[in-house]
């Protein structure tokens, strides 16, 4: 479970979050929705430790984030992974190097041990013979598939997608979609998704999080953001649909 109370951030004496409220419950996958700058971004880096919140709180599986301890334990207590919008891998690692490194970085396992878990999320993600091959020779919804098995690689309870068919032609972008879905169906992690396309969002989440200038307009079921009478909600819904 995370739960968000109250939260509030300001960087260079600008508001960027603003009182932000809400719980993930046991179960259910996020969806975070909102105009570029509205701060999306900024609330999930505020949710992995990244920026010391002025104002509230925020727990994940009962842990401040914020409590007095050193970030890297945070990271493994809260068990967060993300992916990037780009993918973010090593240009000069290979795809096993890139998708081992959080395993490295723990350390404690074998090379066997360490193989046999990156070929298990390279599966996953339906690219289980790209091991040797380097990112240069990847498609990029190939690329953001390997995002994606880096973040399954140690099992965390948590994956953020952020902007996940971001800059992908529809076609690369479903296939982008469908392993995270197989993910989602399978309960190998409980997801939240920043996303600006409003296109199969009941395949991603059933929960939704409408974020404006750094306040949250709606949060509720996916069912009821279809409802809202709230102009703004409604204008986005209406030029994205």
């Amino acid at each position: 479970m995370i739960q968000v109370s109250k939260l509030s951030l300001s960087i260079d004496g600008r508001a960027i979050l603003r009182d932000i409220d809400f719980t993930l419950d046991e179960g259910h996958n996020l969806i975070i929705l909102g105009r570029s700058g509205s701060g999306k971004t900024v609330l999930i880096k505020t949710l992995m430790g990244f920026f010391r919140p002025d104002a509230g709180r925020v727990l994940v599986d009962g842990r401040d984030v914020y409590a007095p301890h050193k970030l890297m334990d945070q990271m493994s207590q809260h068990n967060i992974a993300m992916v990037f919008q780009n993918a973010a891998l090593l240009d000069s690692f290979t795809v096993f190097q890139n998708v081992a490194l959080p395993l490295y970085e723990r350390g404690g396992l074998e090379y066997q041990d360490v193989l046999a878990k990156v070929r298990n999320c390279l599966a996953v993600v339906g690219l289980e013979e790209t091991l040797d091959k380097y990112p240069s020779e990847l498609s990029g919804g190939m690329r953001k598939r390997v995002g994606i098995a880096r973040a399954l690689v140690y099992d965390p309870r948590y994956i953020i997608f952020d902007e996940p068919v971001s800059g992908l032609d529809p076609i690369t972008a479903s296939e982008v979609l469908y392993y995270i879905t197989r993910i989602i169906k399978t309960a190998k992690a409980t997801t939240i998704t920043i996303t600006h396309d409003i296109r199969n969002l009941s395949d991603i989440g059933d929960r939704v999080l409408f974020i404006e200038d750094g306040q949250a307009l709606f949060f509720g079921p996916l069912r009821q953001l279809y409802d809202t009478d709230h102009p703004l909600l409604r204008q986005f819904l209406d030029v994205l649909s």
